[in-house]
């Protein structure tokens, strides 16, 4: 069961959002349908879950280095809403939160975002289920799930734990792409190219980012590391993150790219699908 505590005023601007406000609700970022009966149980204490806390739903990546990422959506998964993330401990649970950074792209009258100053974060794997607590200026949010992600093409196959070669990711990308940092709105994106080796460049606006994609261990997540350009730019120059394959279904992935500079006060997340 899910348990939420949520704070009327932002319940309105919530509302607001998932109604169009702020200037272009999402486009391309409505998730793939989940296919009952099809997913693979939860296994360990890493993976890629999707999460519902009422208001709002998720897709967590857990890394087997403490590092945890991860998207938030609203309006049905139509609206990419935020980008939670950071390393956890071993001690780490939802009755022992730790400190996040938290990139909230549309809790402001313009929706270009802000980083979440005081977020925390706390996750606990049983044998059978994940809960998972997260707390910041909206309110105070929990859940649990039993099964991670998978491709959502009926298959069992998780996006974690049955890796998407990068020859079958390569291809040209179009979607989306939301900023902290940078005071601007939901951009369209249609240039993500990503080659066989891991090389990807696309540019939103000023900037242009170039970056390459390395398999995280065993699993079907990629580590990343960009470097930004461009003459009136104000990205850091470098960000890192991870990109997670959030469903490939009939030949088509989606992915998420999910980059933040060193010191956590900007962001920048793709929700892009090959082309």
């Amino acid at each position: 069961m899910n348990v939420v505590n949520i704070g009327g005023a932002v319940m309105l601007a919530w509302a607001m959002a998932a109604c169009g406000g702020g200037g272009g609700a999402a486009t391309a970022a409505v998730q793939p349908p989940v296919m009952p009966g099809s997913q693979p149980p939860l296994s360990g204490s890493t993976g890629v879950f999707d999460v519902n806390f009422g208001q709002f739903s998720g897709i967590y990546t857990f890394l087997d280095n403490g590092e945890f990422y991860g998207v938030h959506f609203v309006s049905g998964g139509a609206t990419l809403a935020g980008h939670p993330r950071g390393v956890l401990s071993a001690a780490n649970s939802v009755s022992q939160l730790e400190h996040i950074s938290w990139a909230n792209f549309i809790d402001d009258v313009h929706e270009v975002g802000k980083q979440e100053a005081d977020g925390q974060f706390g996750r606990s794997f049983s044998t059978s289920q994940l809960s998972v607590k997260i707390i910041g200026s909206m309110g105070t949010f929990s859940t649990s799930t039993n099964v991670q992600r998978g491709y959502g093409d009926g298959s069992a196959k998780s996006l974690y734990g049955d890796p998407l070669p990068l020859a079958t990711l390569a291809g040209s990308y179009k979607g989306i792409q939301r900023t902290v940092g940078l005071a601007q709105p939901l951009q369209s994106v249609g240039d993500f190219v990503l080659d066989a080796g891991g090389n990807f460049s696309s540019t939103v606006l000023d900037c242009t980012y170039k970056g390459k994609l390395v398999q995280h261990g065993s699993s079907g997540i990629f580590d990343v590391q960009a470097q930004v350009s461009g003459a009136h730019c104000n990205m850091n120059d470098t960000l890192k993150g991870i990109v997670t394959p959030l469903s490939y279904v009939a030949g088509v992935a989606r992915l998420a790219v999910q980059l933040d500079s060193p010191d956590q006060t900007q962001s920048a997340v793709f929700i892009v699908t090959k082309s």
